[in-house]
């Protein structure tokens, strides 16, 4: 009997630790907030999302994206925006949507409420300032949620998007390969996560660069339509569609 109390104890914080993995970090989780990972079906579309950016490889993205006349959306690092105001602007300027995705990219696990409200408030002005349009979509930093983010994105009434497939373009693998990613899995209402920049400063995105054309290709040879991400999300949830510069 006396050893049956450790081995509850054990096995509770064991439980304990599952639960908090998947509240926070599960990409389905909706055990803390609402949260949307995958689009709707109906449509035979998928949306490509861009995360850790913006950086010099966005310019290339933008470049494939224009000649492919296929849309995205950015999930951008405030402190990316900071310093490349222009390339945040040629985005918008060139009717992509945004997102935030924090100021510096940390975990939000391992922050006092505080600063992961100051993290997401801080990226929304610097969005909204750099190129005039205020986000209304957010994605945390490696997927990960707590209610000190849900908390502050509720306040500022942004929506929170996740994926269902992934390039998993920030390993060391060819173009090919993050293209293979994509395809295998994609399907109608697909939330596709690819990345333009690196939070950690170490890669350049010279092979999702080069697997965009791939990916684009085979979509469409699919008979999957590229469509913008708040064209895929619940109409009667909230209306992404109308968004509105805030210095019109």
């Amino acid at each position: 009997m006396r050893l049956e109390l450790p081995i509850l104890a054990t096995g509770s914080v064991a439980m304990a630790a599952a639960a908090l993995y998947y509240a926070t970090v599960a990409v389905r989780s909706q055990w803390l907030g609402r949260t949307y990972w995958r689009g709707r079906g109906d449509r035979n579309a998928v949306a490509l999302t861009f995360d850790d950016g913006p950086s010099p490889d966005t310019e290339r993205i933008l470049d494939v994206l224009g000649a492919h006349e296929a849309s995205a959306t950015f999930f951008m690092v405030g402190r990316e925006v900071e310093s490349f105001p222009g390339i945040a602007q040629r985005v918008l300027a060139e009717g992509h949507e945004v997102g935030n995705h924090s100021y510096s990219h940390p975990s939000y696990l391992f922050q006092r409420a505080s600063e992961t409200d100051a993290q997401i408030r801080h990226t929304q002005s610097i969005i909204a300032e750099t190129t005039g349009v205020r986000p209304q979509m957010a994605r945390p930093p490696y997927g990960v949620r707590t209610p000190a983010y849900f908390l502050a994105t509720r306040a500022l009434d942004l929506q929170t998007v996740q994926w269902d497939v992934a390039g998993f373009d920030w390993k060391r693998i060819t173009a090919q390969r993050i293209a293979d990613n994509v395809l295998r899995k994609a399907q109608p209402g697909s939330i596709i996560l690819l990345h333009d920049g690196d939070s950690a400063g170490k890669n350049a995105r010279k092979n999702t660069v080069e697997a965009l054309p791939l990916i684009i290709r085979g979509l469409r040879d699919r008979d999957l339509q590229i469509a913008p991400l708040s064209r895929l999300l619940p109409e009667k949830t909230y209306n992404l569609t109308k968004v509105k510069r805030i210095h019109d």
